[in-house]
């Protein structure tokens, strides 16, 4: 060995320890300041999630969307609070909803970490502050009105009937079951994009109703613990890859390209006719970016294509797989328990007689058991699963412990959050939690309904709650006015059959697991594995 190899080993072994030493010093120094002297550290939780996010990846990525079963866990083990990231605090008491999304200009921001998720940085979702939030809210509040939403019923009358006319011609030529997600996905994204771009792909019509472009939301629901965790990299993955190279090579991903070539090509083609005759002229009424762009209140900036592309992408993918997976839930459960079908359905004969008379949704409000079928259904499909956090940057908050006799201060800053699946499975709140009781809207509907936290609340609330009750009214109407109950296939035979039906609708090899939450990916998965919510349709026989 010569003397240059001696001295080169030496000065390796000497470089790799001093690295060796520098990250245990930035590691060491890194637990102190994050277990003791963080704002949050007095929190009780994980010492492993306090010190990395690490922790939550593992169970977000690696055990795929478990993170939110284990916080429940935490709850059981350290009570209503939890430290649940170095960053972030989880609160499990439902007393707490009204301050943490609180209303009345109280200052409520959203943190980047859960914002990058939805690839739509410059989306009214994705804004994180609160002025700003306000500003792009103002524009579109209008246009998902109560008032804006029930004046264009017609938009979501025509899909209702459209699809209800699909499924009686898909019972007349098949016998094959068929995972409900997929009409109900066609259902609601033709409605979200009819009511908001006054055109849509006519996914009721497609002969497999969508299949591709709601697997394709999926995929995208799933790669978001990914793109949160991965940082720049998934942003990159969304936004920067070349559309040949991400189309060609992500699965699913050519469905979402297309939905944000086609939205950008209708922006660039309204902000066309501008300011001339045609503006307006070639839709059947305002979309959300003809609002847009004509708001006396959003500045130049905010009406680029690029910020308007953001907003309808987000609105499509909110708009679609939420609400129509409440359908799904709702339609499994009514032909899971026969009398729960009767009673509704002895409600829709008595108050609709003629099936195809045109019901105003103020009326249809107004129907006390398919209002408790719609506020059951919403329970138990969560809407959004995943925690919701707010940060309070000029505010204090306190949580009182009931069990410790104890009040808990929370820094100015902090990131808190809850979870909806937490609350609206409360046993102290919901009897037989996970049980399906529509009834229980009608015994005692007063604190059940204050702590339904479904579409959220406060600045923040959900932007298309108008609009997604108003497609849960109709189509759960007019589907059950029209169509009954024939049981499940190969089990129960008890049936809803009556005079002027379409026909009857069956389960297959389906039972509650199917729609029991086992992953949350924003919206709830159930078990891998799982084969969907399945129904045979029968039409009657002439």
């Amino acid at each position: 060995m010569s003397i240059l190899d001696i001295v080169l080993g030496t000065a390796s072994s000497h470089g790799y320890l001093a690295v060796c030493v520098a990250l245990l010093v930035y590691w060491s120094q890194l637990a102190v300041r994050r277990l003791f002297l963080s704002p949050i550290a007095h929190i009780p939780g994980p010492k492993l999630a306090a010190m990395t996010q690490l922790y939550e990846s593992y169970y977000d990525i690696w055990l795929g969307g478990q993170y939110t079963l284990r916080i429940l866990e935490m709850h059981k083990q350290y009570g209503p609070i939890v430290r649940i990231s170095p960053w972030e605090v989880h609160v499990g008491d439902a007393d707490f909803f009204n301050e943490l999304y609180a209303g009345s200009g109280r200052r409520r921001e959203r943190w980047s970490f859960f914002t990058k998720q939805f690839g739509a940085d410059q989306s009214t979702l994705s804004t994180i502050d609160h002025d700003h939030h306000r500003l792009r809210r103002s524009a579109l509040n209008p246009f998902f009105s109560n008032q804006g939403v029930k004046s264009l019923q017609p938009v979501i009358e025509e899909r209702a009937d459209t699809l209800l006319e699909r499924l009686q011609a898909y019972g007349q030529t098949s016998s094959k079951p068929l995972n409900i997600m997929y009409p109900f996905s066609a259902f609601t994204n033709d409605v979200i994009c009819e009511y908001s771009f006054a055109r849509s792909e006519h996914l009721i019509e497609d002969a497999q109703f969508g299949k591709q472009s709601t697997e394709c939301l999926l995929m995208g629901t799933h790669m978001g613990p990914i793109i949160k965790h991965v940082g720049s990299i998934g942003h990159m993955l969304v936004n920067s890859l070349p559309d040949w190279f991400s189309a060609r090579y992500v699965p699913g991903w050519s469905g979402f390209l297309k939905l944000k070539k086609d939205i950008r090509d209708q922006i660039n083609e309204i902000k066309a006719t501008e300011h001339t005759e045609k503006w307006q002229l070639d839709v059947d009424h305002p979309t959300i970016f003809h609002e847009m762009l004509s708001s006396k209140v959003l500045p130049p900036e905010e009406k680029t294509v690029t910020r308007l592309a953001h907003d309808g992408q987000i609105l499509v993918q909110a708009g679609t797989l939420t609400t129509s997976w409440t359908i799904a839930v709702a339609t499994f459960h009514l032909l899971n328990r026969p009398e729960s079908l009767t009673q509704l359905r002895d409600e829709l004969f008595e108050r609709i007689p003629d099936p195809n008379e045109v019901v105003p949704l103020a009326r249809l409000e107004q129907f006390p058991y398919l209002r408790a079928v719609i506020k059951e259904a919403l329970r138990l499909a969560f809407g959004t699963s995943s925690r919701l956090s707010r940060v309070a940057p000029d505010e204090t908050m306190q949580l009182f412990d009931k069990e410790k006799n104890k009040t808990w201060k929370i820094p100015p800053g902090t990131v808190v959050s809850m979870t909806s699946y937490k609350t609206q499975t409360d046993p102290t709140i919901y009897y037989d939690p996970f049980g399906w009781h529509p009834e229980r809207w009608i015994e005692d509907g007063g604190r059940q309904e204050k702590d339904l936290p479904v579409f959220n609340a406060g600045s923040r609330v959900c932007l298309g709650i108008y609009l997604a009750e108003a497609e849960l009214y109709l189509m759960i109407a007019k589907l059950f006015r029209r169509w009954g109950g024939g049981g499940a296939v190969g089990g129960h035979a008890k049936e809803d059959k009556r005079v002027g039906d379409m026909g009857k609708m069956k389960l297959f090899d389906t039972s509650t697991k199917d729609c029991e939450m086992a992953a949350d990916y924003f919206i709830p998965i159930p078990y891998k594995g799982s084969r969907g919510l399945r129904v045979v349709f029968e039409p009657a026989k002439n």
